[in-house]
């Protein structure tokens, strides 16, 4: 089976990543992984934010990085706000019905005013995930 950097993965040809992302230092640093798994593995990476009301512009704007930064890395990629309150939920959902093969998240995140506690939301997805998940913490 494949390594990358020291952890065993189990890989599918063309594997499909999730990436829960909400412009923290630790989300970004996720996305930095999921685009060298991608990489790696011939993958397409499916990056879903999920903000509260009154935060779509906000989200929107970030969002523009993101899809500048795949489109520069060659990425084949999809990119998704989601409106909601509960990102641990959300991501598991997606990932599950989207047949996502590995979940990528960085291990905290802005925090309640852009709905995405990733300590919290982390500790949810690796204990409920039907996938692998790559919990980024540096």
């Amino acid at each position: 089976m494949p390594h990358f950097n020291g952890c065993l993965i189990r890989m599918f040809n063309g594997v499909r990543i999730l990436v829960g992302y909400d412009a923290s230092p630790q989300s970004k640093k996720a996305l930095n992984v999921a685009i060298a798994i991608a990489k790696k593995f011939s993958g397409l990476i499916k990056v879903v934010s999920v903000y509260g009301k009154g935060m779509e512009e906000i989200t929107q704007a970030r969002l523009i990085e993101v899809k500048e930064t795949l489109k520069r890395e060659q990425i084949n990629y999809n990119v998704e706000p989601v409106l909601g309150s509960d990102p641990a939920k959300i991501l598991e959902k997606t990932a599950k019905s989207e047949n996502f093969n590995i979940i990528v998240i960085g291990s905290r995140g802005l925090g309640n005013t852009v709905s995405f506690l990733l300590g919290s939301v982390s500790k949810h997805i690796v204990s409920n995930s039907h996938c692998n998940v790559l919990v980024v913490k540096q």
